[in-house]
């Protein structure tokens, strides 16, 4: 990567920094202007459009919600100071913070829930997000231009007091609030400047800790304090600048230069050298997430459940895993992230079979799919631009040709670029990874009900619509968990993705940053983060 010294070289002076409060630290750096790292360039961040880890971490500065998720993975109280519930479960009363301010000085208040939840769930918005308010009174209605906008079931009693009636109980609908998309809106900002332009640096209003205040494309984005923000005496950094940085190997360097002060990721080639050098500042921790690879339904041969399942058993986790990344990543056989609540993993039928014996079942389904190798399937994996997810793609296009004798051609695209082909379908086989925004199996589950815009590979299967549609309606845990695993078992056999490994979340961490503490869902808050003065060597 080019340029890479270039980043602390810029210096951008920014009125807002004077809002930063004081550590009480007597060890607190004098200058407390962070530098951070986002992977990818957000596509957007508009809080209700924002549906990719390359801005939900940024959104989550701008704006905040009702509630939001801590360090240890627990729903805490945000915008919100307490809430009651009702004994069916199925009305919630939540009571705003006194004084709650946006960006501009403008009194915030539940109205602004009222409008924001309004906006994630209008059909005209289309936000991928609007699943987190679907169990809301006329949420999946509304959503589906089948009733208007105002018989949401959420109301304002007052301006400090918001109401939401759910349709049914549903167990995870705290965490539901808690995701970065369910927030408010400020309706005089957003229909003055539009869908386009409200979240434009010189238009910007938000509620979160931090105001949006440098956006440059391919570069940067810098965030400084909301001098508005309620618990505003617990902001302590001036500045945070998120550069975008593409690459592990052009992060490390970073860090090694002390250029960042964390980075999102590790070159896995380089890990064993990491632990010996930084033995303190490397992080590990098991991410609820799950790296996949989805299959089209669109495409005629891909409706074949033998070719899935050949495809599916030909991938060698453990090669991938052990040899290939080597950084503490799991290899994955069910869609659903170990340690998730409400659920136990099923097992393919194959997957403790010799691996001799593996291979030999993968070549018998992609003979009952009719292929061979006088008549070879030709197919395409789509994957966004990273050396990592290059490495994977070339690693299974390998394993696909040996086995099976598949022509795979494998084509990288910018994020940007194959999310637009996601949406449209036009692909064959394409990597994703699934992130937890709720510690639940329905944030992962959703992704494949048939009648979900967020299906995008079109599968169907009425069964585990059924076992989903269940789930949701039973109170129960315990049953509710044994309907989840049904419906997992079904994803299992049928094989619409292919789930090749639990994330490992490495990454290296200075220690003068104090404070930063990721949870299992790679979420983390910038409130009560500060720099300490760097130790001199």
């Amino acid at each position: 990567m080019k340029g890479i010294l270039k980043y602390l070289a810029i210096s951008v002076t920014l009125s807002q920094a004077a809002f930063a409060a004081v550590p009480s630290d007597p060890l607190a750096a004098k200058v407390q202007e962070v530098n951070l790292v986002n992977s990818e360039e957000p596509t957007t961040l508009d809080p209700q459009l924002c549906h990719e880890t390359a801005c939900t971490e940024l959104v989550r500065s701008l704006y905040e919600g009702l509630l939001r998720t801590d360090g240890n993975g627990e729903i805490v109280p945000a915008a919100a100071e307490k809430w009651s519930i009702t004994p069916d479960g199925k009305k919630y009363t939540f009571t705003l913070r006194k004084n709650l301010k946006w960006s501009d000085g403008s009194e915030l208040t539940a109205h602004d829930f009222v409008y924001g939840f309004r906006r994630l769930v209008d059909p005209k918005v289309a936000s991928e997000n609007a699943s987190n308010l679907e169990n809301v009174l006329n949420g999946t209605e509304i959503n589906q231009g089948k009733m208007a906008l105002h018989t949401l079931g959420v109301k304002a009693l007052d301006n400090l007091t918001l109401e939401i009636t759910l349709k049914r109980p549903t167990g995870y609908f705290l965490e539901s609030l808690a995701v970065s998309a369910v927030v408010p809106l400020q309706k005089k900002n957003y229909e003055k400047y539009g869908a386009s332009a409200f979240t434009l640096t010189e238009n910007f209003v938000g509620n979160g800790p931090f105001i949006l205040s440098l956006r440059k494309s391919r570069d940067r984005i810098v965030f400084t304090p909301n001098k508005y923000y309620w618990n505003k005496d617990k902001v302590y950094l001036s500045k945070v600048n998120y550069l975008i940085v593409g690459e592990a190997v052009a992060e490390y360097k970073m860090f090694e230069a002390n250029q960042i002060h964390m980075t999102n990721s590790i070159p896995t080639e380089q890990i064993k050298a990491i632990r010996e050098k930084y033995p303190n500042q490397l992080k590990t921790f098991e991410e609820l997430a799950t790296y996949y690879y989805i299959y089209n339904f669109r495409n005629p041969k891909l409706k074949n459940k033998s070719l899935r399942q050949a495809l599916n058993i030909a991938i060698d986790r453990d090669v991938i895993t052990k040899s290939l990344l080597n950084t503490g990543q799991i290899s994955a056989y069910d869609l659903i992230p170990n340690n998730m609540k409400s659920y136990s993993h099923s097992k393919a039928y194959w997957q403790e079979w010799p691996r001799d014996k593996q291979l030999s079942e993968a070549r018998k389904l992609y003979a009952d799919a009719g292929y061979s190798k006088e008549n070879p399937l030709k197919i395409q994996i789509l994957f966004n631009t990273d050396e990592g997810h290059k490495k994977i793609a070339t690693a299974i296009a390998s394993m696909w040709k040996k086995t099976l004798g598949a022509e795979v051609e494998t084509l990288n695209e910018e994020w940007k670029t194959m999310l637009d082909k996601r949406s449209t379908g036009q692909f064959e086989v394409m990597r994703l990874g699934g992130v937890a925004d709720i510690n639940d199996p329905y944030n992962f589950f959703e992704n494949l009900i048939s009648h979900k815009e967020v299906n995008v590979t079109k599968y169907i299967n009425a069964e585990f619509d059924k076992y989903i549609e269940q789930a949701e309606n039973e109170v129960n845990p315990e049953k509710r968990k044994a309907l989840l695993n049904k419906a997992g078992k079904i994803i299992v056999e049928e094989a619409p993705i292919s789930p090749i490994y639990y994330y490992a979340n490495n990454y290296l961490i200075r220690d003068e940053l104090v404070g930063l503490k990721k949870n299992s869902m790679n979420q983390f808050s910038l409130v009560g983060v500060y720099l300490r003065e760097q130790k001199k060597s």
